[in-house]
């Protein structure tokens, strides 16, 4: 380039600068919040607000895993997208392992790009819940079933009312949905003592049982907190929040332990975060954290029911059922049939040069029939036939 060259600072300066003169400042505010959840953990410990799980061993139990996974490509002005869920039976006799149905169910079609986010959530919950009524109907159940989808929306899921393809979809999700429970809740556990257990296992929420420790909202923690805890709370949950729940959650629960559970509704704004559908929500839902091993990351479990109908002994043996069945002390380890029934998920989600495979074949299709005009032709064949 022509002309007068003027001093500056290139980026490479800037970042070796930057890391020098704020690698301490980061490490000593990191120290602090370490400090800090070091001196808290035994006092949640002791106050009830941690509670130590048992393993089952050795294992015996039949359970089932339901996972869900979609893929979207660009086309044709929208999205195609392709949507599956799993189901996988396993069946642990005294330690060992046994494989025994599958059965899975497959959506391929195109939609809109706008909200189409929250369109995909609400399919991967009709394909779970599809899988959910089928299992029901089997001769032979499982004891437990563990999903990673939802089991129930969220007022914020609702869409706008001028979002007419996402209202259609939406609609169906809840319909799906009203429809199992209506049908099949007198199966499931609590509601029936000798029922099959219905939990779904993820990562989000994280921390809503610190927030309960408070005078007004403790009343609906299922397992009895000490009230000392509460006391220093106000003082505490400053810092808490300053800290980060997810890091605190990381820090005090450690290998084999659960959180105290929570009505998840009753603990949070109960308007902005209202279980839908109402019907539905109404049973209330229990919400506790677990983690398995020492690298494995603190996971949100949820079932259906309310604090009436849940104890401290029957959450427990949840707990530890849900830990039993993480075999591996991994980052993202997860229950064996969940475990399974994802892995029975890779076709779904196998790529070709970064894309997917399945939709990439589709889309290749779908254009010939719009080059070709062999869709219009099927259409009219009938009508060619009368002109005849």
């Amino acid at each position: 380039m022509d002309g007068i060259k003027e001093g500056g600072t290139p980026v490479s300066q800037s970042i070796v600068a930057n890391i020098q003169l704020g690698l301490p400042a980061t490490v000593s505010k990191l120290s602090s919040k370490m400090r800090f959840i070091d001196r808290i953990a035994p006092a949640l410990k002791e106050s009830g607000v941690i509670r130590n799980i048992e393993l089952i061993n050795p294992l015996t139990i039949k359970a089932s895993g339901i996972a869900a996974t979609n893929r979207t490509a660009n086309a044709f002005g929208g999205i195609l997208y392709i949507a599956g869920a799993v189901r996988q039976d396993i069946l642990i006799q005294e330690g060992s392992i046994y494989k025994t149905r599958q059965e899975s169910t497959v959506d391929v079609d195109e939609i809109d790009d706008l909200d189409s986010h929250k369109k995909l959530k609400f399919i991967d919950i009709i394909n779970v819940y599809r899988l959910f009524e089928d299992l029901m109907e089997d001769d032979e159940k499982p004891e437990l079933v563990l999903v990673d989808v939802p089991l129930l929306l969220e007022r914020q899921d609702v869409p706008l009312s001028d979002r007419k393809d996402l209202q259609k979809v939406y609609k169906e999700c809840v319909d799906k949905i009203e429809g199992f429970w209506e049908k099949y809740k007198d199966k499931i556990y609590p509601f029936n003592d000798n029922g099959i257990k219905i939990a779904s296992v993820g990562n989000k929420r994280f921390g809503a049982v610190i927030f309960a420790l408070t005078q007004d909202k403790v009343k609906y923690v299922v397992d009895d907190i000490d009230r000392n805890i509460i006391v220093n709370m106000n003082s505490i949950l400053p810092k808490l929040q300053e800290v980060g729940i997810k890091r605190l959650l990381t820090g005090i629960l450690v290998k084999r332990t659960r959180t105290a559970a929570y009505e998840i509704n009753r603990i949070n704004d109960e308007e902005r975060n209202r279980l839908e559908p109402q019907s539905v929500g109404k049973y209330e839902m229990i919400g506790m954290h677990i983690k398995a091993g020492n690298t494995t990351p603190p996971t949100l479990v949820e079932v259906l029911g309310s604090k009436e109908l849940w104890t401290t002994e029957m959450l427990d043996e949840l707990a530890s059922q849900i830990i039993s069945l993480i075999a591996f002390d991994q980052q993202k380890a997860m229950p064996l049939p969940l475990w399974y029934a994802k892995y029975a998920l890779n076709p779904l989600e196998a790529t070709n040069n970064g894309k997917n495979a399945i939709l990439q074949y589709y889309k290749t299709q779908a254009r010939e029939m719009l080059k070709n005009e062999e869709l219009e032709n099927i259409w009219k064949e009938d009508l060619d036939v009368f002109e005849e």
